[in-house]
């Protein structure tokens, strides 16, 4: 049986990510609605056109697809869970994107609540940032029912440019893990090589230069060394949302019984950035963790 194509759409976290995407699906010639905690930027978004809910209820209301992008595990389980949440308010048939990063267990329990509700849920985390979502460049990893990810992809393409179905439901959260852990332990590393290098007293730009097109040469690098070399600790995502996905990942590698040790170290030097007041700045600032318990000079002074 053929079904019918997605129309109605709406948004449940219109912030910083979530705003840029639901105008995007808005200007691909979805009927969207919006909704947000935010009052400031529930009015930005209508001058720009976007139909404001005054509330998730009327949000969803006889839509064909929620999507949800929400900035905690925390807050999804409010969404969802909570009495008057999602699982109340999901109609038969409709479907339900989730495309924050949130704890394995928590979106795999809601996927099969809804199921027996006769709804559809997809897990779908992003890579790509702010960024990604204004200029719709975004990686989208999916998991959950294939057919339904199909009938998905008109959305999924106004939204962003790599779009990879990895599995079952939970399998879009353990991609957004590996590319987390992958990414985090990166700025770790790096941190720690170049203040062996500053220790030392040799020139930071000239390692850089000597090493980037090697096998140890990474976008994590060549985003990293620049931001180091310059000071510009501010640019990227901050620091406190890296240490979210850390936590989220180790909880949910402990409950699949895997063994993380560099998960583990990485999250600890993200804590020691935490505790020191960084966390606003970019991921970058691990580097300074290691200034602290080195007594080298690794950042060098904005300007």
């Amino acid at each position: 049986m053929t079904q019918s194509p997605i129309q109605t759409v709406a948004v449940i976290g219109v912030g910083r990510m979530g705003g840029p995407m639901a105008l995007h699906l808005m200007r691909a010639g979805f009927t969207v609605r919006g909704y947000d905690t935010s009052t400031s930027q529930l009015a930005a978004l209508a001058a720009q056109g976007l139909t404001i809910a005054d509330s998730v209820a009327e949000a969803v209301a006889d839509v064909d697809l929620i999507v949800t992008m929400l900035p905690s595990n925390d807050v999804l389980e409010q969404v969802i869970g909570a009495p008057g949440g999602l699982l109340d308010l999901i109609q038969p048939g409709q479907l339900l994107i989730d495309m924050s990063t949130s704890k394995l267990a928590t979106s795999q329990q809601y996927a099969e609540q809804l199921r027996q509700r006769g709804a559809t849920m997809l897990d779908a985390p992003v890579s790509g940032g702010e960024q990604g979502a204004q200029q719709a460049t975004l990686s989208i990893m999916v998991g959950g029912d294939q057919s339904t990810f199909e009938r998905c992809q008109p959305v999924f393409a106004a939204l962003g440019k790599t779009i990879t179905y990895i599995g079952g439901n939970g399998m879009g959260l353990i991609a957004k893990y590996v590319n987390q852990l992958l990414m985090e332990a990166s700025f770790c590393a790096i941190a720690e090589s170049f203040a062996l290098a500053a220790q030392a007293g040799a020139d930071l730009n000239a390692i850089y230069q000597a090493v980037r097109n090697g096998l140890g040469g990474s976008r994590v690098l060549d985003q990293m060394l620049p931001q180091l070399l310059t000071g510009d600790l501010g640019s990227g995502r901050e620091l406190t949302l890296h240490h979210k996905d850390l936590s989220y990942l180790l909880a949910s590698g402990e409950a699949l019984g895997a063994w993380m040790p560099l998960a583990q170290q990485a999250h600890q030097i993200f804590d020691q950035a935490m505790a020191a007041g960084y966390g606003q700045q970019s991921a970058v600032a691990v580097a300074r963790v290691y200034e602290q318990r080195m007594g080298v000079g690794l950042v060098a002074p904005s300007k």
